[in-house]
């Protein structure tokens, strides 16, 4: 009687339940990807548009803006408040920017918001009506309505090395513009000379005492 023949060893199989977790991790990866551009499309839909105008006359949407002299200081000499004895002196722990201008308002009343963007592309935007306290001149927060022109600046804190390559950016409103919506780039011509030169006009204490 002859022995039996050995059965052959089973072949090994990947199991059909991983066939089908491999199936939906693929497609959840399609998923995925679809999703994000989806997503990417509808942020640079819901972007402001990008505009770029001359300092002589910058406009928006809804606001035109004639741009001024820009000026640095380390700090800036006040009128006291009321209560407070004297004159008081308001610093930055980098350097002031102060940039004139006059708006107006073309069709509504509101508000007009500024900002600089730098090189590195930092945003730095105006400090509030507070800072410094200069009522009809500091333009920030400040309420404007159509046909009647304010003049003034606003002003900035901003690292000195931050100056060369500033743009001065506009839009209307207190929040950030949304697509279809104007921000206005206005390049303030501060190469590394005029950067240079501004600081090294900069005084230590500028008298605003208006």
């Amino acid at each position: 009687m002859s022995a039996p023949t050995p059965a052959a060893p089973p072949r090994w199989r990947l199991p059909r339940w991983r066939w089908r977790d491999a199936l939906w991790i693929v497609l959840a990866l399609v998923a995925v990807v679809a999703l994000r551009k989806g997503q990417s499309d509808y942020e640079q839909r819901d972007a402001p548009l990008l505009q770029s105008a001359p300092a002589a006359r910058a406009q928006g949407r809804n606001f035109v803006v004639e741009v001024g002299r820009r000026k640095v200081a380390q700090a800036y000499l006040l009128k006291g408040e009321p209560g407070e004895p004297g004159d008081r002196t308001l610093r930055s722990p980098g350097v002031w920017l102060s940039v004139l201008a006059k708006v107006e308002a073309l069709e509504r009343p509101g508000y007009l918001t500024a900002q600089i963007r730098t090189r590195d592309g930092l945003i730095y935007v105006a400090s509030n009506k507070e800072r410094p306290k200069l009522k009809g001149f500091n333009l920030s927060e400040r309420e404007l309505a159509p046909g009647l022109p304010e003049e003034g600046a606003w002003f900035f804190e901003l690292p000195p090395d931050q100056l060369e390559g500033a743009h001065l950016q506009l839009y209307w409103g207190s929040l950030l513009p949304v697509g279809g919506d104007s921000l206005v780039d206005v390049d303030l011509e501060l190469d590394k000379a005029a950067a240079q030169k501004l600081l090294a006009d900069a005084k230590p204490v500028l008298d605003l005492r208006l």
